[in-house]
C-alpha cells in the first residue's frame, strides 16, 4: 500500500493555506441571491458538467467545488446565464454542502465535507445538496448519517438550476475533490459528534461480507466457501448493510481485526476504527482506489496490510464499472492469514472446487452473457460504445416486435394433471381466493389466504387433512406450522399477492418445507402486455410484477430445474429440484429487491418480446410427461 498520503494543506477554492488543526470558521461567508446549478444529464462537455454556484452578478463562488473523482465541473458565465431559464427558487437561508448521488459511500466522501460549518449556524439554516443525476428528494442513508451526528438541520436535494435566496459558502475539509484527505481538525470533530453506545454483540474479529449483496456487483468468487472458513478461525461474519449506522460504528469501534474487500464498506470504518486494530484488505483489483486508502488514514492511525491473492478477474460483458469478478488463491490466502496472525495453522480451512468457482461467476447473470478479461476489456468497451451509436441510428428503422401468444392448455388444467401425475401426500397453495385450484386437491392440503371467497367445493372429498389459514403468507410461514407438524410438501402452488417481492418470500419460504422429489408451480409469471404488469392493481388482466421472480430463480439459482410452460393465459412455472437448506436467496434477498425493484419489462431488447425470448418456453404436455 502507498503509505505517504496526500495531506490536506490548501483551500481548493482560494488556494489560501488552510491551518489543519483548526476549523476556518473564519472562511466562512453569506451571499444573498445565489444560483445553483446541479450535475444534468445532456449538460456537458467530455468528462466536465456544466455546473456550478453563482452569485447575484454571475461570478463562481469561492468553497463551492463539486469536482468529484470522474465528473469534472465548467463553471463560466455561459453556464450561468443558458441554465436562467425556467429555474426555480428556493426562500430562506441555506449552507452549501455539496454533491449528493446514489450510493452511500458517494454520501460520504461527497457530501460531508462543510457540515462543520452547522457548528457556527442557526438550526434554521437549511443544508442545499446538488443533485449528481439523483432523482429523489429524499436520501435514506444521509437522514440516518445526519441524525447520527446530532445534525438537525433540515436538507434538500436540488436537482434542477435554482435561485437561493441566502447561500451560505464554507471550505470543503473532506471530499472527492481532496481525494478523499480529511483536515485533521475535521477528523477530530466529526469523530467527536459520533455518539457512544452500549456494547456491540459482535466479536473481536470481523469479516465484512459482500455475499448477501446483489450477485450483479462486483465481488470475490465463492465468498460463502470464505465465509466458512474465516468463521472456523472464530471471525464474526457481518453484512453491514444489515444494521444501523449507530451498529455499524459500535462494531467497528470494539473490533481487533477487520477483514474486509477493498470497497465501500471501508468508509465508515475509518469514524470509530481503533489506532490498535487491524484493518486487512483483501484486494478485489490491481490498486486500491486512493480515495479508500487516504479517507482510511485520514481518519484513523490503525494498521492497514494489504493482501493480494488474486488469480484470475472476469468482467461480464457489461458497461459497469463496479463488476468485476475476482478469483482468489485460498491456499495463499490461507498462507497469508496465518501469516498475520489471524487464523491459525490447525484452524479447518477448503479451497473451492474448479465447478464453485464456475457457479459463483455466473451468479445473478445469464450465461449468454458472458466475460473478458482485465486485457480484452478496453476494446470489448469500445465496441460497445460502437454498438450502441449503430442501435441509436437504426432505431428509427426497426420494425415493431411480436409477443407470443400463450396457448397453451389452461393453468388449471395443467395442475390437474400435476395432481394426477405427482398424487402429493401434502399440498400447499398460497393464495386460494375462490378455491377453484384448491377442489383439484385430492391428498392432505394446506390453504392460505387473507381472505377466503370460496365458491368452488373445497372440501376434500377423500377424507384428507385440510387446513385452511385466513392469514397472510408471511405470517403463515413466520408462526411455523409446517415445521413444527413436520410436513414435507410434495406439490405447492404459489399464487397470491401479484408483487415480485412477495412472491419471493412465499419461495424461499415454502422450499424449506418441500420433498425430496416435490414441485412447486408458480402462476402468472409471463405477462403479454406491459399494462398486465404494472405494480399497482387493476381491473382486468394483471399479472403485476411477479415475472422478476422467475428472473431472479432463473439468474440466481442455476441448481433447479425450472420449466416455463406456455399454460393460458399467462404461464405456469414448473420447479423442481429443490433444496431445502439453499440459503443464497435469503441471504440476498434484500438486495435483490433492490435490484429487481426499478426494473421494467422495457428493459429488456425488444420489451416484453425480449423478456419472452429468456424463458424457453415448453409445451406443459411435454413437460408433464417427462416427470
Amino acid at each position: 500500500m502507498n503509505t505517504s498520503v496526500r495531506t490536506f494543506e490548501v483551500c481548493l477554492s482560494t488556494s489560501s493555506r488552510v491551518d489543519p488543526h483548526a476549523l476556518p470558521f473564519d472562511e466562512m461567508a453569506c451571499h444573498p441571491n445565489a444560483f445553483v446549478v446541479p450535475f444534468r444529464r445532456g449538460h456537458r462537455d467530455g468528462q466536465n458538467f456544466h455546473a456550478g454556484v453563482f452569485d447575484a452578478s454571475g461570478e463562481v463562488l469561492r468553497n463551492t467545488e463539486m469536482r468529484t473523482l470522474t465528473r469534472g465541473v465548467m463553471a463560466t458565465r455561459a453556464v450561468r446565464d443558458a441554465a436562467l431559464a425556467d429555474a426555480k427558487f428556493l426562500s430562506g437561508a441555506w449552507l452549501f454542502c455539496g454533491v449528493m448521488s446514489h450510493q452511500f459511500g458517494h454520501v460520504i466522501t461527497r457530501g460531508l465535507g462543510r457540515i462543520w460549518a452547522t457548528e457556527k449556524l442557526p438550526k434554521t439554516v437549511k443544508l442545499l445538496f446538488v443533485s449528481l443525476l439523483y432523482s429523489e428528494k429524499e436520501h435514506a442513508f444521509l437522514e440516518r448519517l445526519l441524525k447520527t451526528l446530532g445534525i438537525e438541520n433540515e436538507y434538500a436535494i436540488v436537482p434542477s438550476p435554482t435561485h437561493v435566496e441566502e447561500l451560505y459558502s464554507a471550505p470543503d475539509l473532506f471530499s472527492e475533490a481532496h481525494e478523499g484527505v480529511a483536515s485533521p481538525s475535521y477528523a477530530k470533530w466529526i469523530r467527536g459528534k459520533l455518539p457512544k453506545r452500549a456494547r456491540s454483540r459482535f466479536g473481536r474479529k470481523i469479516y465484512i461480507t459482500r455475499d448477501q449483496m446483489s450477485g450483479t456487483v462486483g465481488r470475490h468468487l465463492c465468498e460463502d466457501v470464505l465465509e466458512d472458513n474465516l468463521s472456523n478461525a472464530g471471525f464474526d461474519i457481518v453484512a453491514p448493510e444489515k444494521l444501523s449506522l449507530v451498529e455499524q460504528l459500535e462494531m467497528y469501534r470494539e473490533a481487533d481485526t477487520v477483514i474486509a474487500a477493498d470497497g465501500s464498506a471501508l468508509h465508515v470504518l475509518p469514524f470509530t476504527f481503533r489506532p490498535e486494530a487491524t484493518c486487512i484488505i483483501l484486494k478485489r483489483r490491481s490498486e486500491i482506489p486512493p480515495l479508500i486508502t487516504n479517507h482510511v488514514r485520514s481518519f484513523s492511525q490503525a494498521g492497514i496490510v494489504e493482501i493480494d491473492v488474486i488469480k484470475d478477474v472476469a468482467w461480464p460483458r457489461h458497461r459497469a464499472d463496479n463488476i468485476s469478478l475476482v478469483t482468489l488463491d485460498f491456499e495463499k490466502l490461507r498462507d497469508d492469514l496465518v501469516a498475520q496472525g489471524v487464523v491459525d495453522v490447525n484452524d479447518p480451512w477448503r479451497c473451492p472446487s474448479p465447478a464453485e468457482f464456475d457457479a459463483s461467476r455466473n451468479l445473478g447473470r445469464p450465461l449468454s452473457v458472458g466475460f473478458v478479461t482485465d486485457t480484452e476489456r478496453p476494446q470489448f468497451l469500445r465496441q460497445l460504445r460502437r454498438t450502441r451509436q449503430e442501435k441509436k441510428s437504426m432505431k428509427d428503422m426497426s420494425e415493431e416486435t411480436t409477443v407470443p401468444v400463450l396457448e397453451g392448455q389452461g393453468y388449471i388444467d395443467v395442475l390437474a394433471q400435476l395432481h394426477e401425475k405427482l398424487q402429493p401426500n401434502w399440498y400447499l397453495e398460497v393464495g386460494t381466493f375462490t378455491g377453484k385450484s384448491l377442489s383439484l386437491a385430492k391428498g392432505n392440503t394446506i390453504a392460505v389466504d387473507p381472505e377466503f371467497k370460496l365458491r368452488h367445493p373445497a372440501v376434500n372429498p377423500t377424507g384428507k387433512q385440510m387446513f385452511f389459514f385466513q392469514q397472510s403468507s408471511d405470517d403463515f410461514f413466520k408462526d411455523g406450522f409446517l415445521k413444527k407438524n413436520k410436513i414435507s410438501v410434495d406439490l405447492a402452488f404459489l399464487d397470491g399477492m401479484h408483487l415480485f417481492e412477495y412472491l419471493l418470500r412465499d419461495f424461499i419460504e415454502t422450499e424449506k418445507a418441500m420433498s425430496k422429489k416435490g414441485v412447486i408451480a408458480l402462476h402468472d409469471c409471463c405477462p403479454t402486455t406491459d399494462y398486465m404488469a404494472t405494480r399497482e392493481f387493476h381491473k382486468g388482466d394483471w399479472t403485476g410484477d411477479v415475472w422478476k421472480t422467475l428472473q431472479i430463480l432463473q439468474l440466481y439459482r442455476p441448481d433447479l430445474k425450472i420449466d416455463v410452460t406456455t399454460a393460458f393465459p399467462t404461464g405456469l412455472v414448473l420447479i423442481r429440484n429443490l433444496n431445502p437448506r439453499s440459503t443464497v436467496l435469503s441471504k440476498k434477498y434484500d438486495a435483490l429487491v433492490k435490484e429487481f425493484m426499478g426494473k421494467e419489462l422495457t428493459d429488456f431488447d425488444d420489451g416484453i418480446s425480449g423478456f419472452f425470448k429468456t424463458l424457453n418456453l415448453k409445451d406443459p404436455a411435454d413437460v408433464l410427461k417427462k416427470m
